[in-house]
């Protein structure tokens, strides 16, 4: 029966492709973008040590598209250079990447102290989906990109220096009817054998309002994540340090976990303001040491304002918001709130790791220090925290402008053992400062400067440095 409900469905996809067919293209666009980034940030343990974290990437992401017939489209999405440290990602390759990079290298040419070359690179796929467009319709079929509302949680990272991306591979079909469209998907984020029935399924339900005379936005995206516990599940149990953040003897369930997002906004000629709220809710499939079920209760909240006066070159700007923090006392709930990793509130603050412990608990996201050292990439995001960042940037001309924004934040939960006895939840101030350069169409050059005075927060029980640290980077992207 089974089996017949999948040929059945396959089937009827085929003949509703093939009989929607008027006539036949042979049409290839090509869009992309390359992007070649420079970073140095010192101090980010914010300790007497004082280490200098600097590294160089670059990146080539190619977006060819083929209209296969009028109203059907091939998209993909292509990576090239691309990082090992950090796969299904779009990071892109450090400089330096040499020719030899694990083991013993002791005989040319696998030696990197004598290499005249660098390693191969290879080639990435990360989205590959049809779109069929009808009178009142979109049928899509892939893996297709995942975008809500401002990004806060689903965000397919098409920003010009987004290092990472949301995507699935599904079946769904959008039904427009005038200002707003709704659209079911079926998404499988993991098959398991194929004669049993160990699957990871998404269902996914996106409703969105766009209505361009009164220039309103809004939005609902509900996903449902099942899996029982022998389907392929392997679980959020081991942080990156090798510890079970969920206590020893923890092992993986079923999971049967929803999350809902809403979102608002208004965006004029003068002023914008938008507004995300996500929640979270059921299994998350594991059971905790203690041999109970862990569930999820976690909830986030980004706003965003810009206000864009008519006379002058200046524009203001601010966002604010909230992620709950997990109350590592309830080891049977995970109440913590992340946003996803392209969501970024400063350079420093929330999106590199920064002091000596995991005082935002995000290791269960590969966040956090790692042995009180920090020699990651981007890879913090926003959790456990209440921030605020306001800005203001300069037009000085059509090619050049400078920004100005203030972060601040503050901790929600003590989260780790160098919490217990704080009295602060302080996390400082950071002061960013950029200059922005757009020669040419397609071509922005970015140059930043971050500056971060650490609060009590990052001094844990009293027995952490917490002295200053700053960053300064530079990126270009070329967008074709």
């Amino acid at each position: 029966m089974k089996v017949f409900k999948v040929i059945s469905k396959s089937c009827f996809t085929f003949f509703l492709i093939l009989f929607s067919l008027n006539g036949f293209a042979s049409n290839v666009n090509w869009s992309g973008l390359y992007r070649i980034e420079g970073y140095s940030i010192k101090n980010s343990e914010f300790n007497s040590k004082g280490r200098q974290k600097d590294y160089g990437l670059s990146h080539l992401i190619l977006r060819p598209s083929v209209v296969a017939a009028d109203g059907l489209t091939i998209y993909s999405q292509f990576h090239i250079f691309n990082s090992a440290t950090y796969p299904n990602s779009q990071v892109g390759q450090v400089f330096g990447n040499g020719p030899y990079s694990s083991g013993t290298a002791n005989s040319f040419p696998n030696s990197n102290a004598g290499a005249q070359n660098q390693e191969e690179e290879t080639l990435k796929v990360s989205q590959l989906y049809l779109s069929l467009v009808q009178e009142y319709g979109q049928l899509l079929v892939g893996r297709v990109p995942i975008h809500f509302g401002l990004g806060m949680y689903h965000n397919a990272g098409m920003g010009l220096f987004d290092h990472w991306y949301d995507n699935r591979d599904m079946v769904g079909y959008k039904i427009i009817m005038g200002n707003m469209w709704f659209l079911p998907m079926m998404a499988k984020v993991n098959e398991g054998e194929l004669n049993y029935n160990r699957d990871i399924t998404d269902f996914l339900f996106h409703f969105q309002y766009d209505n361009p005379e009164s220039e309103i936005e809004m939005g609902l995206f509900w996903q449902i994540r099942k899996a029982g516990s022998a389907g392929g599940n392997d679980g959020p149990l081991v942080d990156p340090s090798g510890s079970n953040y969920w206590g020893a003897g923890a092992t993986v369930a079923s999971i049967d976990s929803e999350n809902i997002n809403l979102y608002v906004k208004k965006d004029t000629d003068r002023w914008m303001l938008g507004l995300e709220a996500g929640f979270q809710k059921g299994d998350i499939g594991v059971i905790d040491g203690n041999g109970s079920k862990v569930t999820q209760s976690g909830f986030g909240l980004a706003f965003e304002a810009a206000y864009r006066p008519e006379e002058g070159k200046s524009d203001f700007g601010l966002k604010a918001g909230i992620a709950s923090g997990d109350d590592r006392s309830t080891t049977n709930e995970y109440e913590g709130y992340l946003f996803d990793r392209n969501y970024n509130i400063g350079f420093l603050m929330m999106n590199h790791t920064l002091g000596q412990a995991d005082f935002m608990n995000t290791s269960i996201n590969g966040g956090g220090p790692k042995s009180g050292e920090n020699s990651e990439v981007d890879v913090e995001t926003v959790s456990n925290v209440l921030y605020l960042a306001p800005s203001m940037t300069y037009h000085w001309s059509e090619k050049w402008s400078s920004q100005f924004m203030l972060v601040t934040g503050w901790l929600q939960q003590n989260t780790n053992s160098y919490l217990n006895n704080q009295t602060s939840k302080d996390l400082g101030y950071e002061l960013d400062l950029s200059l922005t350069f757009l020669p040419k169409k397609g071509i922005t050059w970015v140059n930043e400067i971050g500056l971060l005075m650490p609060g009590d927060a990052f001094k844990g029980d009293g027995n952490l440095d917490a002295t200053f640290g700053y960053g300064m980077s530079s990126k270009a992207a070329i967008s074709f």
